[in-house]
């Protein structure tokens, strides 16, 4: 075992450098089309503080909530954490 050593340092030698790729920011979601435009405001403050802004329809999910799986584009999704307030806006 120790007698390989050497031929593993040297194929270590030859092992190419890893070049860190560059984090791609995220696409800006189109929020017209579940009418939730103009309500990117709300991330980072209380859900409560905001319910009247959000359209008819809109789903509030919190991290515990279940939901259902179907896709409905034009509603609007609020996702909250565990204190209430809005972490992001999506439609579906």
């Amino acid at each position: 075992m120790y007698r390989l050593a050497p031929v593993f340092l040297l194929l270590a030698g030859c092992a190419d450098t890893v070049e860190e790729t560059p984090v791609a920011e995220p696409a800006a979601i189109d929020l017209s089309i579940c009418k939730g435009e103009g309500l990117e405001d709300m991330i980072g403050q209380p859900v409560a503080d905001n319910m009247g802004r959000l359209p008819e329809g809109a789903r509030v999910i919190g991290p515990d909530t279940l939901v259902t799986q179907d896709y409905q584009p034009n509603r609007l999704n609020a996702a909250t954490d565990a204190n209430g307030i809005v972490t992001g806006l999506t439609c579906g």
